[in-house]
């Protein structure tokens, strides 16, 4: 069978067209778009907080918020933090994010300062990440830039929800949950 001139002319241009349409979804930027951040409990015996997240500008988003402890932290406090995520089609959510009762004071000495303090302290009154007990006081963090760049490129496409729990032993003393998505 002989393939004239014209149907190869038409196979380059069909090629040509599948590769730019593949390109440029390859080359796409994607979008986070922040659906809610809810405070689900807080125990105002010890302590009240309010966090605040507004888009600032492309790939940047702003973090104000206050934290006032009215009763020391110490190791006898854990962290959770659970990040699930679900296709944008509404399919099963799934975990893939597990943080599961970390310890404060050690918290702080590693992922607090290794990823948060330097630029943190630029923003906020944030304590050491020596410090601990962390110390009754009001704390605050006022326009804190967060780069969501690297975040986009890490994420697929999909619904998230990021839940935030503070325990004193088996006492739930603050949550917070969080839901965007990536498309």
């Amino acid at each position: 069978m002989e393939i004239s001139s014209s149907s190869v002319q038409h196979l380059v241009v069909l090629g040509t067209i599948i590769l730019a349409i593949s390109l440029a979804g390859v080359h796409a930027e994607k979008k986070i778009r922040i659906k809610t951040l809810e405070k689900s409990s807080e125990n105002s015996e010890y302590l009240h907080s309010h966090l605040r997240i507004s888009e600032y500008e492309e790939n940047v988003v702003k973090i104000n918020g206050e934290l006032k402890l009215h009763k020391d932290i110490d190791n006898d406090w854990t962290i959770q933090f659970k990040v699930f995520r679900s296709p944008l089609d509404g399919g099963e959510s799934h975990l893939v994010v597990d943080l599961n009762e970390m310890h404060v004071c050690d918290t702080m000495k590693t992922y607090y300062k290794d990823f948060f303090y330097d630029r943190l302290k630029e923003y906020s009154n944030a304590p050491h990440p020596s410090t601990c007990p962390v110390p009754a006081e009001h704390y605050k963090l006022e326009d804190y830039p967060l780069d969501v760049h690297l975040l986009k490129k890490l994420m697929t496409p999909g619904r998230y929800e990021s839940k935030f729990n503070l325990f004193k032993g088996h006492h739930e003393m603050l949550s917070y949950t969080m839901e965007l998505e990536v498309e």
